[in-house]
């Protein structure tokens, strides 16, 4: 019997002994909760100009990782899982988080969406793919040849030709329909396909819709195709600067042609090569200029080049869409500052005194 009493006695001091541990791990998880909640006040979500970048399938934890430490992100969880109401949609793009914000503030600042950065990038007349990409590199926008893979990619024109009528898959290239202009770009991670689809468009909308039956008169009256008509556009942005000139050295290209001359254009051999046109100087033009394998060389080889060679202004394409029409083959560029014409050879080298 004593025994009993004494087990009896010992199970209710164990029980007893297991209620304090009980109650001393349950007040300890009150403090720490408390304590813990007491730091995630919300002047502890205090940020200075701290960028977070979404891409696709990123999920709210994404700001968590960037943001927040362990304790901050166990409650913001809490929170969530609280005001499910209030669970943002996550945009893809750059989230900037500057000041103080509490909770509320920071899962509506997420739902109001990203701050985009926009780029103001401007694509100078004349350039081709070669200095676009150059350019593009140089500013730390993309990797180099990542512009040029894009526009000479053959599924890529393919899809774009289906949403475009200016051009077909057969195309090597997007040069030329690539607009000359100044563009706001906002997808840092897709930049590339966002800025060619914004020249497509602006091509479309300031060139073709408004001279496609232009285009159409050129290759009734003048032979030449859509193609063709603007790949000698391209050849005189090359040539001439004046927009006043170029009406003139349009349709001299025009008669060269008729006439089954060559275009003797020195500056288009340079395409050939695949570079800016920066790394294309006069010496290297003046060793290349009787080579006939090269394509694009119109000194050693008849007819226009195979492609265009850059992107004209809209007033080259005017110009050669509305040339000036004389009886010249023949034009020079002096150290005058002017150009001068001819319409013989022999009246050519006379002009070749003010060079």
């Amino acid at each position: 019997m004593v025994q009993k009493n004494v087990g009896f006695g010992y199970s209710r001091q164990k029980k007893k002994k297991g209620w304090k541990w009980f109650l001393f791990i349950l007040i300890a998880i009150v403090v720490i909760a408390i304590r813990g909640w007491i730091k995630f006040s919300p002047s502890d979500l205090n940020f200075e100009n701290q960028k977070v970048s979404i891409v696709k399938w990123d999920t709210i934890s994404k700001f968590y990782d960037a943001l927040l430490d362990d304790n901050q992100t166990f409650w913001m969880k809490l929170y969530v899982r609280n005001h499910k109401d209030q669970v943002p949609n996550i945009q893809e793009w750059t989230y900037i988080f500057s000041g103080k914000y509490t909770n509320e503030e920071f899962l509506s600042h997420i739902w109001e969406g990203p701050e985009k950065e926009y780029i103001s990038y401007t694509v100078l007349e004349w350039r081709s793919i070669y200095d676009i990409d150059a350019d593009l590199t140089a500013k730390w926008y993309i990797n180099e040849w990542e512009y040029i893979a894009y526009v000479t990619d053959s599924a890529k024109i393919s899809e774009l030709s289906t949403r475009y009528d200016f051009f077909d898959s057969s195309l090597s290239s997007l040069e030329w329909f690539l607009y000359p202009d100044t563009y706001f770009l906002s997808n840092r991670w897709n930049l590339v396909k966002e800025l060619v689809s914004m020249q497509l468009n602006t091509f479309k909308s300031k060139v073709w819709e408004t001279h496609s039956s232009d285009f159409t008169n050129i290759q009734n009256n003048y032979w030449l195709s859509v193609y063709q008509t603007i790949t000698l556009a391209s050849i005189v942005e090359k040539e001439e600067k004046n927009n006043a000139n170029k009406p003139t050295v349009a349709w001299i290209f025009y008669n060269r042609l008729k006439n089954w001359m060559l275009l003797w254009a020195d500056i288009t051999l340079c395409y050939e090569f695949a570079k800016p046109y920066s790394d294309c100087t006069p010496n290297i033009i003046a060793k290349n200029v009787s080579d006939s394998n090269n394509k694009y060389n119109t000194r050693a080889v008849a007819w226009l080049t195979p492609t265009p060679i850059g992107n004209p202004a809209i007033s080259t394409i005017e110009a050669v869409l509305f040339p000036t029409q004389t009886s010249y083959l023949f034009y020079l560029h002096g150290s005058d500052g002017q150009i001068h014409y001819a319409e013989t050879n022999a009246q050519h080298e006379q002009n070749k005194q003010y060079l």
